[in-house]
């Protein structure tokens, strides 16, 4: 019984931790895809609770307030409801940005979100809490604004990004001038220092090239000896036996003989009735330079609404031996993802056992 007693006292010390991490466990387990009404839906109602819980204690902070019954036992677990929400988010977050493109550009949005919270929690901050709530709330109205709005309309670019802006700084604006309502000794320049940089942070990192491409996401990609369509799926052919290719259905070591082409076949997300133009582009490396230079550059017209993700191909028969990589980008240059291989002669004359992918 003691050993309860002290868990659940340590639990209710880090109670905030706790309903952050069961926040984020639970929007990671049921999140579904991206354009999913549901999920959607509860991004929005998360974002709703944040809201009405900042004003509220911003209320309360401002003038006695006297709660009784239920809503008294409830705000008890304010700061739990508002720490769960944030998790969901950041989990959807991470999540949906960690498929558009590679970990280390997902973490872009995962890394400044947990500094924020865990500064929120420091004693030493706790005087200036209002900001870093405005900072990480401006945080979470863009990255939610930054594929709502492309998958309502159908399309992304950086016309679609700057109206993403445009509404996320409406609503932040809007909770930063209710705060000013409720405490006029803040200044209205001071409540929107936090999300003003935030807002900057973010604009200089997508005219950077540095924020992923959502709401598309690569599903796959991989290098074959043969790629034909049949029926609703497509057979991919490539050499089990091939040397270093022991633990790839594809041929990431692509032995070749007189005749043959290397396909590149790929598989990309996108919402209901979303269209967008992407690139895949072809390089090869230099050996004596270590430098990528472009070959080719291969248009694929993406349409979205399939699960398993929008199939399309692409035929090189004009190449060199040595590295190669072909990457998946958007019409503005934003890497969805893409893989790497070698290209080299097949030194055997034997025939080659071929196996059979479908897609």
């Amino acid at each position: 019984m003691n050993r309860l007693k002290t868990l659940f006292g340590v639990l209710k010390h880090y109670s905030n931790l706790v309903f952050f991490i069961v926040g984020f466990l639970f929007d990671a387990v049921t999140l579904v895809r991206i354009d999913s009404l549901l999920d959607l839906s509860l991004h929005a109602v998360y974002l709703a609770l944040i809201t009405g819980l900042i004003l509220e204690n911003e209320r309360r902070g401002s003038r006695p307030v006297t709660s009784t019954g239920w809503i008294a036992r409830l705000w008890r677990y304010e700061s739990e409801l508002l720490h769960f929400c944030y998790g969901g988010l950041l989990s959807a977050f991470v999540v949906l940005y960690f498929k558009s493109t590679s970990v280390s550009r997902s973490l872009f949005f995962f890394v400044p979100t947990v500094l924020l919270m865990v500064a929120n929690e420091m004693p030493q901050v706790r005087r200036v809490g209002h900001r870093l709530r405005l900072g990480l709330y401006a945080f979470c109205q863009l990255s939610f604004m930054n594929y709502l709005v492309p998958i309502a309309l159908g399309v992304m670019g950086g016309a679609v990004f700057l109206l993403s802006v445009l509404l996320a700084g409406v609503l932040t604006g809007g909770l930063v001038w209710a705060v000013h309502r409720l405490h006029p000794s803040r200044t209205r320049v001071s409540l929107a220092a936090a999300p003003t940089l935030v807002f900057a942070v973010v604009i200089g990192s997508y005219f950077l090239k540095w924020i992923p491409p959502v709401p598309l996401s690569l599903q796959f990609a991989g290098i074959f000896h043969g790629v034909e369509r049949v029926g609703k799926n497509y057979q991919l052919a490539y050499w089990r036996r091939i040397p270093g290719n022991w633990f790839h259905r594809e041929d990431r070591r692509f032995l070749y003989r007189e005749g043959d082409r290397v396909h590149f076949f790929v598989r990309v997300f996108g919402p209901r009735r979303f269209r967008h133009a992407l690139g895949l582009v072809w390089e090869h490396r230099d050996p004596a330079s270590g430098r990528w230079n472009k070959t080719d550059r291969v248009p694929l017209e993406v349409r979205g609404g399939r699960a398993a993700g929008y199939r399309g191909w692409a035929a090189k028969a004009n190449y060199a031996p040595g590295r190669w990589r072909v990457s998946v980008v958007t019409e503005d240059d934003r890497s969805l993802g893409g893989v790497n291989f070698t290209v080299a002669p097949d030194p055997s004359a034997e025939p080659r056992v071929v196996k059979i992918r479908r897609m």
